[in-house]
């Protein structure tokens, strides 16, 4: 225990100080609640620079997967939220899974954009790579491939 008190550990730089930092992150909810307006809010917080709930943002490239969305309605949503949209600001509306390629995807992306800090995937389940009925052991070994690129990424993963 004295080895272990005594050792220091870096910690996770903050995406957004007091909120958000790297790693893989769940945000779970009743269906129309608004979680998506949230995440694309979140991102362009992020994406800008510019604080959230008064909290200070670390700027970086968001990849944000809308996987439930066409472009146009993406259009709308933001701008109903901005005037104009960061060029680090990249959205994707198709992917493979977790099961295919989606890990390499997220990777290339990171290598393209090495300031890269968040990736939304919305929704997990289009991502899933298990056809049948999700159990903890298929929920644990999705998450794990993303907490890997996270952790090793130094990124936040939100689903």
């Amino acid at each position: 225990m004295t080895e272990l008190y005594q050792t220091p550990y870096k910690s996770r730089p903050p995406i957004i100080d007091g909120l958000l930092y790297g790693g893989a992150y769940i945000l779970a909810g009743a269906p129309k609640i608004g979680k998506s307006w949230l995440m694309l809010e979140l991102a362009l917080r992020v994406a800008n620079g510019e604080p959230m709930w008064g909290m200070e943002t670390k700027q970086g490239t968001v990849l944000y997967y809308c996987l439930e969305d066409t472009l146009k309605r993406i259009q709308q949503r933001l701008y109903c939220i901005t005037e104009n949209g960061p060029d680090n600001f990249l959205f994707e509306t198709a992917t493979g899974t977790l099961a295919t390629n989606l890990e390499e995807e997220i990777l290339l992306y990171i290598k393209k954009h090495p300031d890269m800090s968040l990736i939304i995937i919305d929704t997990f389940q289009m991502v899933r790579g298990n056809k049948g009925e999700p159990t903890y052991g298929s929920d644990y070994d999705d998450l794990q491939k993303l907490k890997r690129i996270s952790d090793s990424q130094k990124v936040a993963i939100l689903l």
